[in-house]
């Protein structure tokens, strides 16, 4: 949508925005595919001029030209004076905080641009948001910094602003003094929010737009003791927090949690006072919203005066949205064709981590010596309704291969034993969405366009466990195309009452007896359930970013309001 998308969306790759679940299950017995490698134009993206590649920005960059157009200088911009800046050859746009002169950099977005007109002479965040939250663009954009998003006058700045990815050493130390409070006498510790997100272990960025409030009740954490054991304890308020909503990063003596609360993350990172054990021990309260993490001591019997030191974000509780994205680096332990431009990965979380993922919710990859990274919605282990799996420690993503992609040739040739990083989750298919498509409804149907099928996989087993009924619809280009078609129909033969799939293909060669074409109404209108006083509707729909939002206007022509259905976009 805005400033070039890499690895998946407009921009570096050639995939689209909406192929962001690019997900895949792994299974036992993978059924392959097989066909010729296919060529052509990527979806969603315009064709540049000659001399408008990305490499052509790149070198632009380097020349030495004043791309910003502030002659070195960085600006305080009020939105007043941002909202100037809007015509083709003015164009300034603000992302997270952060004011970007995009006027050179129209004519290299493979968006096109008038997509990138969209989000001129105002904050575009949200927006951008919408499509490609994980493109690096402070790298994309950097020589087009203007300064910063501000409510007060316009000034230039001192000589001593520190730009982005640069803090005051002395400033973090103050900060930490002052926000620490510890109470000796019950070790308990009250530790308000240290300031505006940013990536693990990073100083704080002045850039950095103040992050959305917090419209729910603010979680505590407090800490107790043994004389072999800590117990960090979060009080989150939300009484259907579960394992898969927290994730858990220990270096040493250092701990980051993180708990995702609907559509709130909630942070405690904390330097601990003394060693502990390698193992942790995690626990949820049923129906008490408490979170307890459990710690050994290495000096057993020796009392501690406080938890620790707070680091940065911690105590932080702000919308999912407006948290900086974090990676951990994790091992490719298994991966495997599936058909002539997929594969299955099989990643391992290190011990010192827990990184569970949300049903509905998608990770990114990125790799070292690629400034690319792209979604993918991580999937189970196999097409089976309540098989247990390794949550927390192993992630299963299907990746398509797209020839001449930032990302994906480079993922396709690391060998099984790589590093690889892999994001926190990320996603706004919250409990009360997923509850909806599961729980509430009688009937659910699935609509997915190639790889939109990863994200639906998920929901389609939780709703079959809870004996709901699901029609999972999906279009494709040929036969060769369809995913795990044996594993689905031996997954139809087992829930029979139950589960109804059927493909449209549009590509289809004559010996094809199914449904042809691409989604339309009349389509629709045929094979998605009937709502009645008896039955209770959800569908779910996912695919390129074009299929997703025409299947979202047709589901309100038929007569669907929003809270019948979700779409998964990028």
């Amino acid at each position: 949508m805005l400033v070039g998308c890499v690895g998946g969306v407009r921009g570096l790759s050639r995939t689209s925005a909406a192929s962001h679940g690019t997900l895949s299950l792994a299974t036992s017995r993978l059924p392959r595919w097989f066909g010729k490698r296919r060529r052509g134009n990527p979806r969603n993206k315009t064709a540049l001029k000659p001399g408008r590649s990305l490499m052509d920005w790149v070198r632009l960059g380097h020349s030495g030209t004043d791309l910003a157009g502030t002659g070195g200088r960085l600006l305080d911009v009020t939105p007043q004076e941002l909202a100037k800046h809007k015509k083709r050859n003015d164009c300034w746009m603000a992302l997270k905080g952060k004011v970007y002169n995009v006027t050179p950099y129209m004519e290299f977005h493979p968006g096109g641009e008038d997509e990138l007109l969209r989000g001129v002479g105002m904050d575009a965040t949200d927006l951008f948001n919408e499509v490609h939250k994980w493109v690096n663009f402070e790298s994309m954009l950097q020589k087009c910094l203007v300064g910063r998003l501000v409510e007060g006058r316009p000034f230039f700045l001192k000589p001593s602003f520190l730009p982005l990815g640069k803090s005051s050493k002395d400033q973090n130390k103050q900060n930490t003094s002052k926000n620490l409070t510890v109470s000796s006498a019950n070790n308990s510790l009250s530790v308000p929010s240290l300031g505006l997100p940013g990536k693990l272990g990073a100083p704080k960025s002045p850039l950095l737009s103040p992050q959305t409030p917090s419209s729910l009740p603010s979680p505590k954490y407090d800490w107790f003791q043994t004389n072999t054991m800590i117990n960090i304890a979060i009080y989150t308020k939300w009484k259907h927090i579960t394992k898969e909503h927290v994730v858990i990063v220990k270096h040493a003596e250092v701990i980051k949690i993180v708990c995702y609360i609907q559509d709130m993350v909630y942070t405690v990172h904390l330097n601990l006072h003394k060693p502990v054990g390698e193992d942790f021990e995690l626990k949820t309260g049923s129906g008490s919203g408490k979170v307890d993490l459990l710690l050994n001591k290495q000096e057993t019997g020796v009392r501690w005066s406080s938890v620790g030191k707070p680091l940065e974000r911690n105590g932080e509780h702000v919308n999912s949205k407006d948290r900086e994205i974090e990676y951990l680096e994790c091992s490719l332990i298994s991966k495997e064709n599936v058909t002539h431009d997929t594969r299955m990965f099989i990643v391992e979380v290190p011990r010192y981590a827990y990184l569970p993922v949300p049903i509905g919710y998608h990770v990114y990859l990125r790799i070292k010596g690629k400034d690319a990274v792209k979604p993918y919605t991580p999937v189970t282990a196999s097409l089976k309704v309540g098989e247990e799996e390794e949550v927390g420690r192993k992630i299963y993503i299907f990746i398509k291969v797209y020839e001449g992609g930032a990302l994906t040739p480079a993922l396709d040739k690391l060998p099984v034993g790589s590093s690889i990083d892999v994001s926190f989750p990320e996603g706004t298919f919250t409990l009360d969405k997923l509850t909806a498509a599961t729980v509430t409804a009688t009937d659910v149907a699935l609509l997915a366009a190639g790889t939109g099928i990863t994200p639906m996989i998920r929901v389609m087993l939780a709703a079959l466990q809870k004996e709901k009924r699901v029609h999972l619809i999906l279009f494709n280009k040929t036969e060769d195309d369809i995913p795990w078609r044996e594993d689905l129909n031996t997954l139809l033969t087992d829930h029979s009452s139950l589960l109804k799939v059927t493909h449209v293909l549009s590509k289809a060669d004559d010996s094809w007896s199914g449904l042809r074409g691409h989604v339309r109404r009349e389509l629709l209108e045929n094979l998605l359930p009937k709502k009645d006083d008896e039955h209770i509707v959800h569908l779910c729909v996912c695919g390129p970013t074009v299929f997703t939002k025409l299947a979202v206007n047709l589901f309100k022509e038929i007569g669907y309001s929003e809270g019948n259905y979700h779409a998964f976009l990028g």
